[in-house]
């Protein structure tokens, strides 16, 4: 089903393992949803995504080259994979689940009539809990569910006023699980307000990284494309290059929003994505071909794995991001006809 390439990087010369299928489009999960099983050897991949950004998921083996069809017919950006090895995907208003040892199928909840499900899904390390947000009656609502139950909870219905009422990419972090991010989604140089969290206890919701304005309000900081560090003590972000106040590049906020810093901006960032050893971070670039480079968590300092074509588009983001054993990274790019490919390259 799917075929393997092995290409070498024009600018670095490290060696790319490509995967795909010539003629058609197949790509990873979203970058803050893991898209690797436990082993660091298989994925589960996007492949045959149509223009409507429906696909089937696939289990690939990169060892052995062997392809397993899962789900005849998904949405791509709807899937995670969690640490014991289950695929859970978004179904219009059902969450689903695949156990990927055993390939039974499961319904993990439903929401009730009218409402439905968003993704990307995020989920703690332990697999126990799904963040997840939903729209209900043009309604957002960022809340969780627990995986062995279905429940359901609801943490905040955020309310932000229109043109950019939108709440979204709702994630919990991977320890304490209280805590929920969520965006204030639209155009960044009018959102002066992006990154959220609620503790789902409390009800309590803090602007966790407040954006700098100039004296007379002038927003100088766009900021987007957040994901919690596995460790769950900070989220990263980027501040885009096109902000008023410089530097741009790859921050950091603390989960209670009491500390910040600023890591790295050597190139211009998009997608930023921790390493589950907490020691990397790798990011994408916003330009065309897109740069992947690797960003030390602790010292700051970069080097680059490869440079790649890509889509102005989803799903053909590179979305860059780690396998569970922070050994490897997986991206999604477009090959000499503009058909998408998962590349791998070892850090």
């Amino acid at each position: 089903m799917l075929e393997v390439r092995t290409l070498c990087d024009k600018w670095t010369g490290r060696t790319i393992k490509a995967i795909g299928r010539t003629g058609s489009d197949t790509g990873q999960h979203y970058f803050t949803a893991n898209t690797w099983l436990s082993d660091s050897r298989r994925l589960v991949l996007s492949a045959h995504i149509d223009e409507s950004r429906r696909c089937r998921y696939v289990l690939f083996d990169t060892d052995s080259g062997r392809s397993q069809s899962i789900v005849d017919d998904a949405g791509w950006g709807a899937g995670i994979v969690s640490s014991d090895d289950k695929l859970y995907y978004i179904d219009g208003r059902a969450l689903r689940c695949v156990d990927l040892t055993t390939m039974s199928h499961s319904i993990v909840t439903l929401l009730e009539e009218g409402s439905e499900f968003h993704g990307p899904p995020s989920i703690t390390n332990d697999g126990s809990t799904i963040g997840i947000y939903w729209s209900r009656g043009g309604e957002w609502v960022i809340g969780s569910v627990e995986v062995s139950t279905g429940a359901i909870r609801q943490a905040i219905s955020p309310g932000f006023a229109k043109p950019y009422d939108v709440a979204n990419h709702a994630m919990i972090n991977p320890i304490y699980r209280n805590l929920l991010f969520y965006a204030h989604e639209g155009k960044t140089e009018h959102i002066p307000d992006r990154i959220w969290a609620v503790d789902s206890g409390t009800g309590e919701a803090k602007n966790l990284y407040r954006q700098k304005r100039l004296d007379d309000g002038t927003h100088v900081e766009y900021v987007g494309h957040e994901m919690w560090a596995y460790g769950g003590e900070r989220l990263y972000f980027v501040k885009y290059d096109p902000s008023p106040l410089k530097p741009t590049g790859i921050y950091w906020v603390d989960k209670l929003g009491e500390n910040s810093g600023f890591l790295n901006g050597d190139y211009l960032y998009w997608h930023a994505a921790a390493s589950p050893d907490d020691r990397w971070v790798v990011a994408d670039t916003h330009e065309q071909g897109s740069k992947i480079v690797l960003v030390d968590a602790e010292n700051g300092t970069s080097r680059p794995l490869c440079e790649v074509r890509r889509w102005e588009e989803h799903p053909g983001h590179p979305h860059p991001a780690f396998s569970p054993d922070s050994r490897k990274v997986s991206f999604t790019f477009a090959d000499e006809e503009n058909r998408l490919w998962v590349g791998i390259v070892e850090i």
